[in-house]
């Protein structure tokens, strides 16, 4: 997900959660970036792009908040981003709690609303590298199609 798609502000924190799979299995991890939209998690083989689960998180007070999550991006052997679905205001102002509960332990200020809209780079243009190889690779694939 490019930085123009975020909606919220992401922190990079660790954060302890437990994922339930949808073969009922019982993973803790560690949140390594968390919005109130959403979270990046370590590695998980058995969650795939667009697989949904249940995913609890530590609340200050020991309790843990249950949320409803889906897996946008995966990256081998790297982590999983994940998406909170249907999270209702209150559950979005737990984990704005979480945040800044989590930053004041390692006494850092909240700075930042963790409902601010994140910073865009409106006007920038694709990597001419990238648009070069993009190009490159749909000619191949015209000439291939096209061949007699």
């Amino acid at each position: 997900m490019s930085i123009n798609q975020r909606q919220h502000i992401r922190f990079s924190l660790d954060i302890p959660a437990i994922i339930y799979t949808k073969f009922g299995e019982k993973q803790h991890t560690r949140l390594e970036q968390i919005s109130v939209g959403g979270c990046f998690t370590g590695w998980e083989e058995n969650i795939f792009v667009g697989d949904e689960f249940r995913m609890e998180i530590e609340l200050p007070n020991r309790n843990f908040l249950p949320l409803q999550c889906r897996a946008l991006y995966r990256f081998d052997n790297a982590g999983i981003g994940v998406k909170f679905v249907n999270i209702s205001g209150f559950e979005q102002e737990l984990i704005s709690r979480i945040i800044a509960h989590k930053l004041d332990m390692e006494g850092v200020p909240l700075q930042i609303d963790p409902f601010t809209l994140p910073p865009t780079f409106v006007g920038e243009e694709p990597s001419p590298r990238i648009a070069e190889i993009r190009e490159k690779r749909d000619s191949i694939l015209e000439r291939i199609m096209s061949a007699d």
